[in-house]
């Protein structure tokens, strides 16, 4: 049928060039992008699936930088002990060295010197040693600051551990501080055959407890410190000793031992609420007619010891003498007093690190332990070489030191073999992944082209038929010239 209002050829070549314009332009969408899912219409379910591939593959890539960055932090931490081992080895032999019979007291302070130094230099090590804002060598539990009169500490500082022995050097400054609130507290210290005599001060100047300084018995070891009265004890008392402001000495109060020597106490003193027990100098009950009184050797009793039963207030405690002495410290309850820093301490703690992170799965990870390496951590501290029982106990703290490091690093030489696997894996993971993803996702260039190439002869196509389709309306108007 011929008619003006509706050209059924026309809307019929019309529908199909549409549908032909959709596959043109899907085909050119497809070529363009290169990628055979450029929304979900194209692929509801394969879009899906393939985003789940497309999260799987950045979490791989991202997991293997963390690996990265672990493998870096296990090999920084383990080049440190390394040089740590080599210290505690050089440690051990001067240790050694210090244990032979043949060195005498100032051999075995040079030795203890350098001892020392090398474990300052451990503890800068493991202070120093840092990666990612992190420090893997650091103690676990850093010590606060205490609280400093002057430059004394409180006496915690200088016996860490209840009831072992330290080894100091002696002098006329003061060793440390009892704070107010301690409880049961005795020192003890052992002079090994010099004269090392305990002191007790309190901090505006009374001396409670040791050997008198002034008078017609004055002690030698004083004497050899050139404080021999009131006034010249009184210049020892200052601040940065931990004495209060303008204090001065006053030996009113002074015990110095009973008739006889007792290590459990043989003189007593009650003072603002203490009980205070002292055992004497063993030099000042020598006998006078030997030459062995009061003259800075002693040959029998080297041990001395206070004991207090309340500290109610703080205490300043000197230890007078010309040479070195160990001393253990016991107490019921002993004060910290503690200050909190501007800047966090140091510290050493786990690491997690994370191995797989799959779409749909519990992320999975892995922990490197704190590795703790300061000369505190190790057991090395207040070690020395000073004596027969310090260098036997410093050589089994560094034979125990090095065990620990040593067992460190095969920690860390395990842990990098282990994120090195993970990589390896993560990697053959992502190339299939990656296949995988480009079978459903990407565009096949040769089936899209030929069906680009098939849609523009279409559409060609359809252009004639459009043309000659619409020349029904010219038929018309030539029957009606008619």
């Amino acid at each position: 049928m011929l008619s003006v209002n509706h050209n059924e050829t026309v809307a019929s070549a019309n529908k199909s060039r549409t549908a032909n314009m959709s596959l043109l332009a899907q085909s050119i969408e497809r070529l363009s992008s290169g990628q055979r899912i450029n929304g979900a219409k194209d692929d509801a379910a394969g879009q899906a699936i393939a985003n789940r591939m497309q999260s799987n593959i950045n979490a791989d890539s991202t997991v293997t930088r963390g690996l990265n960055d672990a493998i870096s932090y296990a090999q920084t931490a383990e080049g440190s002990l390394s040089v740590v081992s080599d210290m505690l080895i050089r440690a051990k032999s001067i240790a050694v060295h210090a244990a032979n019979g043949t060195m005498s007291v100032s051999d075995r302070q040079s030795l203890d010197g350098e001892y020392q130094q090398i474990l300052a230099a451990i503890g800068n090590i493991a202070n120093g040693t840092e990666i990612f804002g992190k420090f893997p060598l650091a103690t676990g539990h850093p010590q606060l600051p205490p609280v400093m009169l002057g430059d004394v500490a409180p006496i915690n500082t200088k016996f860490p551990v209840q009831g072992q022995n330290y080894s100091f050097s002696s002098g006329v400054v003061p060793l440390a501080y009892i704070p107010a609130g301690a409880t049961n507290i005795s020192i003890t210290i052992d002079s090994l055959s010099m004269d090392d005599d305990l002191q007790l001060f309190t901090r505006d100047g009374k001396h409670l407890v040791g050997t008198p300084i002034d008078g017609s018995d004055a002690d030698y070891t004083w004497a050899s410190k050139g404080v021999t009265d009131d006034a010249s004890a009184t210049a020892l008392l200052t601040t940065s000793n931990g004495f209060s402001s303008g204090a001065s000495y006053d030996d009113s109060e002074l015990i110095t031992g009973g008739s006889s020597w007792n290590l459990s106490g043989s003189d007593a003193l009650s003072y603002n609420g203490m009980d205070i027990s002292y055992s004497g100098d063993g030099d000042r009950y020598e006998d006078a007619a030997t030459g062995g009184y009061n003259d800075g050797l002693v040959a029998g009793n080297s041990q001395e010891r206070i004991t207090i039963d309340s500290v109610s207030e703080d205490l300043i405690v000197v230890v007078v003498g010309n040479g070195s002495f160990n001393a253990n410290l016991t107490w019921g309850t002993l004060p910290e007093p503690t200050i909190t820093p501007t800047v966090p301490p140091k510290q050493s703690g786990p690491l997690t690190v994370v191995t797989s992170a799959n779409y749909g799965q519990p992320l999975q990870s892995d922990t490197i332990d704190a590795t703790p390496s300061d000369p505190k951590s190790l057991g090395l501290a207040n070690t020395s070489l000073l004596t027969d029982g310090s260098t036997r106990t410093a050589m089994q703290a560094l034979d125990a030191a090095l065990e620990t490091v040593s067992g460190y690093r095969a920690d860390y030489g395990a842990k990098i073999n282990r994120y090195e696997s993970n990589k390896s894996v993560l990697s053959q993971q992502s190339i299939a992944t990656q296949a995988a993803q480009s079978r459903i996702d990407d565009a096949d260039y040769a089936q899209e082209s030929s069906q680009l190439a098939k849609a523009q002869i279409k559409e060609q196509g359809q252009n004639a038929v459009m043309k000659m389709a619409n020349q029904s309306a010219q038929n018309v108007l030539e029957l009606l010239r008619d």
